[in-house]
């Protein structure tokens, strides 16, 4: 029974590090996304003014 308990801890870390994996992958995407963009955006209102 313990080493059931035992085994089922780090197999469950495992499974939410993968899960975890994509999401930071896409949140940096979209961070590089965005500073593009506001990038964009603050070059345009500054040629603009």
């Amino acid at each position: 029974m313990t080493t059931h308990t035992v085994s089922g801890a780090p197999a469950a870390h495992v499974n939410f590090h993968a899960l975890f994996r994509p999401v930071l992958t896409a949140l940096r995407f979209t961070g590089h996304f965005l500073a593009a963009l506001v990038g964009v955006i603050f070059l345009g209102s500054a040629s603009e003014h």
